[in-house]
């Protein structure tokens, strides 16, 4: 099954309530997005978040849903980090979908607060990727 991953730097929000995103396709960061409107390819089966170089904030899981889907939250739409702070999302290849992603980070060492994503979002509908 293919991969898509996008690598993620996170800092604590002026308001000090959310993690400010940046996307890259580089854990370098040397490739940034432009938006947090993110497209992998149809065929792509799994989409990850990965921590990118000197993020402030550690990733620690997600919570997603298909967009027009029936609301709702339960085991099969929420993702932990694995033991290198990677998320893995699911993604179907016979149907294009939008999903809304909430990424989950916490400050490093210590935990002394959890700071959610604004709301990226992720369509498999980019064939040229």
């Amino acid at each position: 099954m293919p991969t898509t991953t996008f690598y993620v730097a996170a800092s604590i929000s002026p308001d000090g309530n959310f993690a400010s995103c940046q996307y890259f396709r580089d854990q370098a960061r040397k490739e940034p997005i432009d938006s947090s409107s993110l497209h992998v390819s149809p065929t792509t089966g799994e989409c990850q978040f990965a921590p990118a170089n000197e993020s402030d904030l550690m990733l620690i899981g997600a919570t997603f849903k298909t967009i027009g889907a029936t609301p709702g939250m339960n085991l099969s739409n929420f993702a932990p980090a694995d033991d290198e702070n990677v998320v893995s999302i699911t993604m179907p290849t016979s149907t294009t979908v939008t999903k809304g992603v909430v990424l989950l980070f916490s400050t490093r060492g210590t935990v002394e607060g959890l700071y959610p994503s604004s709301d990226p979002q992720i369509t498999n509908d980019a064939p040229g990727l």
